[in-house]
């Protein structure tokens, strides 16, 4: 079996699917940060939990149960041993060495999950209902994979955040986002009730009042803002104005974010699966062009600044999912 650290390295191909599009306040671009402060409050009042597992597709169409991830692509995953049987392909394609890391795991959460007559009953009767295809993302925490954690005694840690195992099934778990568009048909109590020992299912909803935060200051500042500017091309005749430019945005970023975090530290939420959370993403109310973003927590921000320093990982790119 891989190392933790070789999983770390194959999982940081596997989060990007559902997190791409995901930005923090002080990265986001300057458009849809206009658009966040235009109202002169943020709605926080549709928070869900971050967290830090593998991207996780499972669905059901013409041909019956399928699984994907980014090591599938766009293929649709039938039966155990199809994710291996595509990663060596792959590797005898391109030259590259075979490393089934990812693959088994997957193999093995599919050969799990397709034996589990009620969720293969609920995704059947499912994608009746919406015209003969369904699908549901989620995040996937594979057990045999948790390292045990230096944060606190009889947990275990996913990349950077420290969670109690007796919230986790014998195989896994999988985090259905509650707020995603694509999983808004779905009955995740239904899918709850589906768990077992082997996986067991929940949602990422955090249960708080109804909130706001005033940025109403920020959004005036935000009327001095050149945007044009910004969105022009960097050539020497601008780039010293728009490097000026930029950083005024900086600093008008900084203040959003410290709000934000002040007000979520506010509101004392308990991370849901143990002692560790990676951070809280806000969605934006029906019908508003607020855009999502997330708020990182504490003890995940320490993580990835040890990681700059002295990093368990080299960054690579994900492949399409």
């Amino acid at each position: 079996m891989k190392s933790f650290q070789e999983y770390i390295i194959e999982s940081s191909l596997l989060n990007e699917g559902i997190r791409q599009g995901l930005p923090h306040i002080l990265t986001m671009h300057h458009d849809d940060f206009h658009n966040l402060l235009k109202s002169g409050r943020i709605n926080m009042s549709r928070k869900t939990e971050k967290t830090d597992g593998s991207t996780h597709i499972m669905g059901w169409d013409k041909d019956g149960f399928y699984t994907q991830s980014s090591g599938s692509g766009n293929d649709k995953m039938r039966a155990s041993g199809d994710y291996a049987a595509r990663a060596t392909r792959r590797s005898q394609e391109s030259g590259k060495p075979l490393d089934l890391t990812g693959s088994n795991m997957f193999d093995h959460v599919h050969d799990t999950l397709s034996k589990n007559k009620k969720l293969m009953a609920y995704l059947k009767s499912q994608a009746a209902r919406e015209g003969g295809e369904t699908k549901l993302r989620s995040e996937l925490f594979y057990s045999p994979y948790g390292r045990p954690s230096e944060d606190k005694a009889g947990e275990v840690k996913f990349v950077g955040t420290s969670y109690d195992p007796s919230h986790i099934g014998q195989v896994g778990k999988m985090v259905i986002h509650s707020q995603l568009p694509d999983n808004r048909l779905h009955n995740i109590e239904a899918v709850k009730k589906a768990g077992n020992n082997d996986i067991n299912f929940d949602d990422d909803m955090i249960d708080t009042p109804p909130t706001a935060v005033d940025v109403s200051d920020e959004r005036d500042m935000m009327k001095g803002i050149n945007r044009d500017l910004l969105n022009s091309r960097t050539v020497p005749k601008n780039k010293e104005a728009k490097a000026a430019e930029t950083a005024k945005l900086d600093e008008i970023r900084k203040r959003v974010s410290d709000k934000v975090d002040t007000h979520i530290k506010s509101l004392n939420i308990s991370p849901k699966w143990g002692s560790g959370s990676e951070g809280v993403v806000i969605h934006p109310p029906e019908g508003s062009d607020q855009p999502r973003f997330k708020a990182t927590s504490e003890g995940f921000k320490k993580y990835k600044a040890e990681q700059k320093v002295n990093p368990t990982f080299k960054t690579r790119n994900a492949p399409n999912a």
